[in-house]
């Protein structure tokens, strides 16, 4: 059900229209998926010329752009008749913003994990294995579509906050960065191309090696980074002034975080730092973003985002010295710890 724009009249139609904001999700998911925005020109655009250039049913089409313009996407120019809003404009496929990308990150597994929350609160289980038999990272690699869907809307969400992290990152004394898990390297790509004193360490698995884009194997910044397969979770070889963890760690158990900071901190010199790049939950909550990612990595991967003090709790355990907790201007924030004697 589509919320209307009068204000709750009390606190239970406030809560009743929080739980309303599942259809307008679907609402403009659904438009995502159809790539409706793609359909319509710069113009005002017929039901029936969007419909035909869709496939879709026309009557059932309209219904679908009367329901998206009630909430700002699309304009309704008559009944039989849509033009574009500066919103929908955003979820064409070509837009630079990359929103379509983001929309389509989660696909039908995304809708049906929601649906398992229940569950996972009552057992503190992921519900991921649960449903589908299998790890996430496996059912990616057996659903190719899935796999790009998700990768896609991950770094088109992500990448935007690169430059704040950096930013934001202390290079104090740094001359070996590690990236861990980072992914085809576009971080470690723009920290090195800032930082021409610094030599860089993709550590990923083969699979996403093999993808690194050209700009990490051939640019100026390349001949200052290797690019290492393996697997944190059970050994690191490599010695580095900075370890670096982003949007990996909070998909993981507080055992496996400890296992992985360990991991660095025997390849490691005393004075080494280790920083995870993640959401920080904080009580009572400022936004809704952290607690509901919270969730989702429950459900997902059965990991968890961390307050301040769960952050110190896992960096003490691993043997390290916890240093606190940096801002960037972005949703993460920059949790570190150093390697002692």
């Amino acid at each position: 059900m589509i919320e209307t724009n009068q204000e709750p009249t009390s606190p239970a139609e406030a809560v009743f229209r929080i739980s309303n904001g599942m259809s307008a999700a679907a609402v403009v998911l659904a438009a995502a998926r159809l790539r409706i925005a793609d359909a319509v020109g710069d113009g005002s655009e017929s039901v029936q010329d969007i419909a035909t250039k869709l496939d879709a049913d026309a009557d059932a089409l309209a219904r679908m752009l009367r329901a998206l313009a009630a909430l700002g996407i699309f304009r309704q120019v008559d009944p039989a008749t849509y033009a574009h809003t500066d919103m929908s404009s955003a979820m064409r496929s070509d837009h630079p913003g990359r929103l379509h990308d983001k929309l389509m990150t989660g696909g039908d597994w995304g809708w049906t994990m929601w649906g398992r929350l229940p569950q996972a609160v009552r057992t503190g289980e992921c519900a991921f294995v649960k449903e589908y038999g299998t790890d996430f990272f496996s059912y990616l690699d057996a659903n190719p579509d899935a796999q790009d869907m998700i990768y896609s809307g991950m770094t088109a969400w992500s990448d935007p906050m690169l430059p704040s992290i950096v930013d934001a990152i202390d290079l104090t004394g740094v001359r070996t960065f590690a990236d861990m898990g980072g992914g085809k390297g576009a971080l470690l790509h723009l920290l090195l191309q800032r930082n021409p004193q610094i030599e860089g360490l993709l550590f990923e698995d083969e699979r996403m090696l093999r993808v690194v884009p050209d700009a990490l194997r051939t640019s100026d910044p390349a001949r200052r980074c290797r690019l290492v397969s393996g697997n944190f979770f059970e050994k690191v070889e490599h010695a580095a002034d900075l370890y670096l963890f982003k949007l990996t760690l909070h998909m993981y158990d507080d055992e496996r975080v400890v296992r992985a900071l360990r991991n660095c901190a025997k390849a490691a010199a005393p004075g080494a730092r280790i920083v995870i790049a993640d959401p920080l939950l904080t009580d009572p909550p400022v936004t809704p973003f952290a607690p509901s990612m919270d969730l989702h990595m429950l459900l997902i991967m059965g990991g968890r985002e961390r307050t301040e003090s769960d952050y110190k709790a896992v960096f003490e355990r691993a043997g390290l010295r916890f240093r606190g907790v940096t801002p960037t201007d972005s949703v993460l924030h920059l949790v570190e710890g150093e390697v002692v004697a």
